[in-house]
């Protein structure tokens, strides 16, 4: 099934562009190639050195690089863990491959035109007042948005640690095709057709794309002066998005705000963590899901309505790939 999605969605994407007539960068492919092997070689460097001291800390006494070895050939490089590996990864790089290529063509498809309307529903959810307005008293302090810069920008990294300990795994359990089922549904129900219907800009480029005056404004001079004082890489990243999005190429692509991906993919890794009964790293990611909710807001991102369509899409998703794994596993007499 997740080849299947993941095929979808390459085809979709080329269709996509013969019907645009624009190119698919491939240059995609090398990008998502390379990352996907270094957090493999990652992983694997840090599985080891952790059992390495493991054996130090337990008083070990036999010879540790045949223990090592033995690590890496009878449980890391295991045939099921292999299989299950090769699979997730494949299916992984030809989903994001065809996912970017979608998610940069949205404006092209339909143009920004949602940016005014969830600024109002924000507004409303206010009473009044924007999201941002709200929290600033709180947290609108150079050294505290350096530190949701840091927070939000650890997003990437354990969103693949959470995609390994699963791809990764031994075993193909039903938690595990859970998982992975709802993080591509999620991406893909999210983005690829709710963001593409509801085309939005965000916060950061209001006044880029809505006519009047940018509520937004000055929001985005704080951080833009904040980032005189400290490295705020919100800002660089956003000024490189648009000017990538006008130009039409580049490393880092795609403008699309509803909704929050980021907050959509760590609702994923709390319904995960507790799913697999581990209840302290749940609650850790609850405090990380509703931390990226927050930065989101006060770095510029997206609407306060981008994050809650974004925790629905994947409480829906997380819901509908358990009952499909069911199905799927009884199926195949597993269950």
């Amino acid at each position: 099934m997740l080849h299947a999605i993941a095929l979808l969605v390459y085809v979709a994407a080329g269709a996509q562009a013969l019907w645009l007539g624009v190119g698919v960068n491939l240059a995609l492919v090398k990008m998502i190639s390379q990352t996907t092997l270094l957090f493999l070689g990652s992983s694997v460097f840090i599985w080891l050195a952790a059992e390495a001291l493991r054996l130090w800390w337990t008083g070990y006494q036999g010879n540790p690089i045949l223990a090592l070895r033995g690590k890496l050939l009878d449980d890391i490089l295991a045939p099921g863990r292999v299989a299950n590996t090769a699979n997730i990864l494949v299916a992984n790089g030809l989903f994001f491959v065809g996912f970017l290529a979608i998610k940069k063509a949205i404006p092209l498809t339909i143009p920004f035109s949602w940016d005014e309307s969830f600024m109002k529903l924000d507004r409303a959810l206010g009473f009044g007042f924007l999201p941002h307005e709200i929290l600033a008293p709180l947290f609108q302090y150079p050294a505290a948005t350096l530190a949701i810069n840091l927070v939000y920008n650890c997003w990437f990294l354990i969103l693949m640690s959470f995609l390994y300990w699963q791809g990764f795994s031994r075993n193909d359990t039903a938690l595990r095709q859970k998982y992975l089922l709802s993080y591509f549904l999620t991406w893909s129900l999210g983005t690829l057709i709710l963001g593409t219907l509801m085309s939005s800009a965000g916060p950061c480029y209001y006044g880029l794309v809505v006519a009047g005056e940018n509520l937004y404004a000055p929001l985005m001079s704080y951080l833009r002066v904040t980032n005189e004082i400290y490295p705020i890489w919100a800002v660089s990243i956003q000024d490189a998005l648009w000017h990538n999005y006008l130009v039409g190429y580049g490393d880092v692509e795609g403008v699309s705000a509803m909704p929050s991906m980021h907050v959509a993919s760590t609702i994923l890794l709390f319904k995960l963590s507790f799913a697999a009964g581990k209840r302290r790293l749940g609650w850790v990611m609850v405090a990380y899901s509703a931390s990226i909710f927050l930065g989101s807001i006060l770095l510029g991102w997206h609407y306060a309505v981008d994050g809650l369509a974004g925790a629905a899409v994947a409480l829906a998703c997380w819901r509908l790939a358990g009952k499909i794994a069911n199905w799927d596993r009884r199926q195949r007499g597993l269950a």
